[in-house]
């Protein structure tokens, strides 16, 4: 018979846990509501008001390749805001067991983590994106069927397949048949042009989206495999997936109507596979981590692109991308202490590449500071800069736990763009934050 012991954890409950060593069921979660209305002057878009969310978080952790549990994971979240919009996440959700001591499955959504940049910048070339919002966008897992073999030496070899595909939910368009209009309440979606200037002449732009079938969207496959090696202190992953790419891309035919002065765009979300190959390792010991890490996109397919999408402002056009980046932490009770550090390697020309989509970080730094005072208060910063582009990231977070099991939390938010206001980050200048808000932690 296996004794159990149960333990409480700072923001959730430990149950099942296991003396001799290896199986623990772990529950945690939160909800609560944020308030994002201490300035009339920050913060004051749609959409970024004020909203109220909830997580939950459910783990039962297998130690050992030699227990006959079933490994279980499930995370769920959601997002309410103020323009009464819901958003959703399931990050992971799959049960995992053991063939052999050396051989393991994984069966559902689960996080990938092959790619230390892709994780550390947000990129979303590998795993989905939670996406409720930019400053942090979290990661979702892909939906399949994970291999798993572990030698002795220390060597790890991975397959992952699925035949399902899943795409990034948020942030979602609201799409209107009758005023052929694309609109969006959530605050971090970049909405296409409601009008534009065609041959001197302001004409109003009229959208018809013609969605495909959800056979066709949901039934695509999935296939990489992962070589690496983890020891006391080192952990090296080579990675290479071919997928479907986590959002869509837009074919867009565009002809203008000059007797009524109207721009009509035909907009049919299409579907494109991209090669996704990387490398990362890691050093570990102790209460600090360092990396180095590196990924490239290659798509497979190259979409038409008409120059009249110019119009829309629909971007459209593939482009290759090279990254590589390296960073070092310190973590422990007391503190936590990162730099990050991310360059694009691959060419991109704003002016030749007007229809595609502007990297997220070009040559980037990032700097994250904890500084924990008991059990009771927390400070944190965190701040990301593009010495390409000079766009600008900074957060500022107090939390102050009142009670076991409440959390007052407070904080700012800041997004700096170029002066040009052509970036990544420039349509969303305004979603700054001064915020208050209250939690409930389980």
């Amino acid at each position: 018979m296996r004794k159990t012991l149960k333990t409480f954890a700072i923001g959730g409950l430990v149950i099942g846990g296991v003396c001799q060593g290896a199986v623990s069921d772990t529950i945690q979660g939160h909800f609560g509501a944020l308030s994002n209305q201490a300035s009339s002057q920050v913060g004051n878009v749609p959409g970024n008001r004020y909203n109220a969310d909830f997580e939950f978080s459910y783990n039962r952790n297998v130690g050992t390749l030699r227990e006959n549990e079933l490994e279980r994971r499930f995370q769920i979240s959601s997002l309410v805001n103020d323009q009464n919009l819901t958003m959703y996440s399931v990050q992971e959700a799959y049960v995992g067991g053991n063939l052999t001591s050396k051989d393991r499955l994984k069966l559902g959504r689960q996080v990938l983590p092959w790619s230390a940049v892709d994780e550390t910048w947000g990129f979303g070339k590998l795993n989905n994106r939670r996406n409720f919002d930019y400053f942090t966008p979290g990661q979702e897992g892909l939906t399949g069927l994970l291999y798993e073999r572990r030698s002795s030496n220390g060597m790890r070899y991975r397959a992952f397949v699925s035949g399902l595909y899943v795409p990034e939910m948020n942030p979602g368009l609201d799409i209107d048949k009758k005023k052929r209009a694309i609109t969006s309440r959530h605050p971090w979606a970049d909405t296409p042009a409601t009008s534009a200037e065609v041959e001197g002449v302001q004409m109003d732009i009229r959208y018809d989206v013609d969605y495909p079938e959800i056979s066709d969207v949901i039934y695509r496959y999935s296939a990489g495999a992962n070589i690496g090696f983890e020891s006391k202190h080192w952990v090296v992953d080579n990675f290479i997936m071919r997928k479907p790419e986590n959002t869509t891309t837009p074919d867009v035919e565009v002809n203008v109507d000059f007797v009524q002065n109207v721009v009509n765009a035909q907009i049919a979300p299409r579907f494109y596979y991209h090669d996704v190959v990387g490398s990362s390792l890691k050093y570990r010991n102790k209460d600090i981590e360092m990396y180095v890490s590196g990924m490239a996109v290659r798509p497979n397919e190259f979409p038409d692109v008409d120059e009249q999408v110019r119009y829309t402002e629909i971007k459209n056009k593939k482009q290759r991308e090279d990254y590589v980046g390296g960073g070092i932490s310190r973590s422990n009770d007391l503190y936590t202490l990162a730099f990050n550090y991310v360059a694009r390697l691959s060419p991109f020309n704003r002016e030749k590449d007007d229809l595609s989509l502007d990297p997220r970080w070009n040559q980037a730094l990032n700097v994250v500071a904890v500084r924990n005072f008991g059990q009771r208060v927390s400070l944190s910063a965190d701040a990301k800069y593009d010495m390409l582009t000079t766009d600008r990231l900074v957060m500022f977070r107090a939390t102050y736990r009142v009670l076991s099991s409440l959390v007052m939390n407070a904080g700012v938010n800041l997004i700096g763009t170029p002066v040009s206001g052509k970036s990544y980050w420039s349509p969303y200048t305004n979603n700054d934050s001064i915020y208050g808000g209250l939690r409930y932690v389980f």
